[in-house]
């Protein structure tokens, strides 16, 4: 027994998780690495370690290129701190093989003054329950936490991410290819219901925190998750953005019918919070 709690935060994709994890990564009585999505999980399940460590490769060549372009102090120890703890969880885990001691150990299990160390991947939304029931398993206290923003919101911040700087029109172009049946990985990101569903059939409920991105930025909501978690309260910084997409506007008429394509999921969650925010039921969809 280490007398940790073992987090995972499994979404949703876009909304507000890098923030989250920032505010966890810089809080005193918690560890974490310097690398959000450990990916051990979906990789497990899916068979994808081949992908897993290419682009593992691919963020290391990217950090060494910006490590040579940027001359603060601060940024470059964050990332020198990511380079070798990327190497080390390549080290750690081949893609392959389950190995869940290596893993709560580079996560830093037992590490002291630790009260909470844990994983953040927004693409466990998308696992199996048995995946989530091993998940639930890997130590004595284990808790989740899934976040939920307005589903139209979600989905076109996460178009507009995927979009990089191809522009309005491509941006559009794969909204409207969602709309029409397409974009898989955006809609199963959206499928709220599935996630919940799932991960409540093998974990009580009182271990799982469910909040929404429209309220999550305030210091009523992060002492909520203080509280649930076992830390001590923190101010972080509400203003600051983390994975911010391109602002591009998307028309009524787009945002009409990705609502009614989407109403499952806004019955579902009303039902399941018993409430919405304002915002989700405001047709206006903020960038």
């Amino acid at each position: 027994m280490t007398g940790q709690t073992f987090i995972y935060c499994v979404g949703a994709a876009k909304a507000g998780t890098s923030w989250l994890f920032d505010v966890l990564f810089h809080h005193a009585e918690a560890h974490f690495p310097a690398v959000k999505e450990m990916h051990y999980w979906d990789v497990l399940e899916n068979g994808t370690g081949g992908f897993f460590r290419e682009q593992s490769l691919k963020r290391l060549d990217w950090l060494q290129m910006r490590r040579a372009q940027v001359t603060d102090p601060e940024v470059n120890a964050y990332q020198d701190r990511s380079m070798a703890d990327i190497r080390g969880w390549l080290d750690a885990f081949d893609g392959q093989t389950r190995n869940d001691d290596a893993y709560l150990d580079f996560l830093g299990r037992g590490r002291g003054g630790a009260k909470v160390i844990g994983d953040f991947t927004p693409s466990y939304a998308l696992l199996e329950k048995p995946s989530f029931k091993a998940m639930a398993g890997v130590m004595e206290r284990v808790k989740f936490i899934f976040l939920l923003r307005d589903p139209v919101a979600r989905a076109w911040s996460h178009i507009r991410m995927d979009n990089g700087d191809k522009g309005e029109a491509a941006a559009l172009a794969k909204f409207d290819d969602f709309l029409n049946g397409g974009e898989q990985n955006i809609a199963r990101r959206n499928n709220y219901r599935r996630t919940l569903n799932k991960l409540l059939d093998v974990i009580p409920r009182e271990n799982l925190f469910v909040e929404f991105y429209e309220r999550l930025f305030t210091p009523e909501a992060v002492a909520r998750l203080m509280g649930f978690l076992g830390l001590a309260p923190v101010q972080p910084d509400f203003a600051k953005q983390v994975n911010r997409s391109a602002e591009i506007a998307l028309d009524p008429a787009r945002q009409a019918a990705a609502r009614d394509l989407l109403a499952p999921q806004y019955n579902f969650v009303s039902k399941f919070m018993g409430e919405l925010p304002p915002a989700w039921t405001d047709r206006q969809v903020v960038a």
